[in-house]
């Protein structure tokens, strides 16, 4: 896990990361096309160049989102120390956010920024709900649909999991 720094820093870096992915959109959006095939692949070049960007950049909004949500309700104090992973980059034992304080984890926690829990989308969340009901502290999952809340909130009753479900807009 990497240290978040201050929370302002992790706003920074995640304002940059956002202006260097949407100057690529402009730059590959500028490509004139008059064919369904040159529009196509136009199309491909965006995905391909952003989709990652995409996904992680509200990864790591959210990751902020989480702990601010955390010292403003008071759940964590504010000499925490935050460590994250940002680019999803952690292994099967790390959280995508923690909170410590004189060396001790207080708070694990686990954020998704999909929408809908269909499919794929609700395999994954049920692994990752596993996964954080073996982390230290206080254990929260963190979300931003209602949906999500909703479906995360069913899988953590019927495992029994201490596991508590917030929404942030």
């Amino acid at each position: 896990m990497q240290r978040l720094g201050t929370i302002e820093e992790a706003k920074a870096k995640v304002l940059d990361d956002s202006r260097r992915c949407m100057a690529r959109v402009r730059s590959i959006a500028e490509a004139s096309f008059d064919t369904p095939d040159a529009a196509v692949r136009v199309l491909q070049q965006v995905r391909a160049e952003t989709y990652e960007d995409l996904s992680q950049i509200q990864h790591e909004h959210l990751i902020i989102c989480a702990a601010e949500w955390l010292l403003a309700q008071s759940i964590c104090a504010s000499d925490t120390q935050w460590y994250w992973n940002p680019r999803q980059t952690g292994d099967r034992t790390e959280p995508d956010l923690a909170g410590v304080v004189n060396g001790a984890t207080v708070v694990s926690a686990e954020i998704t920024t999909s929408a809908n829990p269909g499919g794929v989308i609700d395999t994954r969340m049920r692994e990752t709900l596993e996964k954080l009901s073996r982390q230290s502290g206080q254990l929260f999952y963190f979300v931003r649909t209602q949906a999500m809340a909703t479906r995360a909130d069913t899988k953590v009753r019927k495992a029994g999991w201490s596991i508590r479900v917030t929404q942030l807009s």
